[in-house]
């Protein structure tokens, strides 16, 4: 399957011109750290549904304990909790560490 990974990095999608592209999934920045909600996550999720391109998430983790890994998966479910019936891919947790932040 043909996928594409977005977040507010990607500005201002017309999905209608991704689904004429071929792509057949999407996977969405929900959140970033405990207390940030992607700024674009809504839109893209609310124009999936719109268009049919089925959807995940992920949240890119800074945590460094347990009580920081619920409390980003908290705002995870809290975030998706409107659109959790229409989700149809995982929900992802991004582990990766580009900036050296988890040394």
């Amino acid at each position: 399957m043909k996928g594409i990974d977005v977040s507010r990095h990607q500005g201002n999608i017309d999905w209608e011109k991704v689904k004429k592209d071929g792509i057949e999934f999407a996977i969405i920045r929900i959140s970033y750290g405990q207390k940030a909600v992607d700024e674009k996550a809504i839109e893209n999720i609310k124009e999936c549904i719109r268009v049919g391109i089925p959807f995940g998430v992920y949240t890119y983790s800074y945590a460094l304990n347990m009580e920081s890994a619920i409390n980003e998966a908290n705002l995870v479910i809290k975030t998706l909790k409107p659109y959790k019936d229409k989700i149809e891919f995982p929900v992802i947790i991004d582990m990766e560490d580009a900036d050296g932040y988890k040394k």
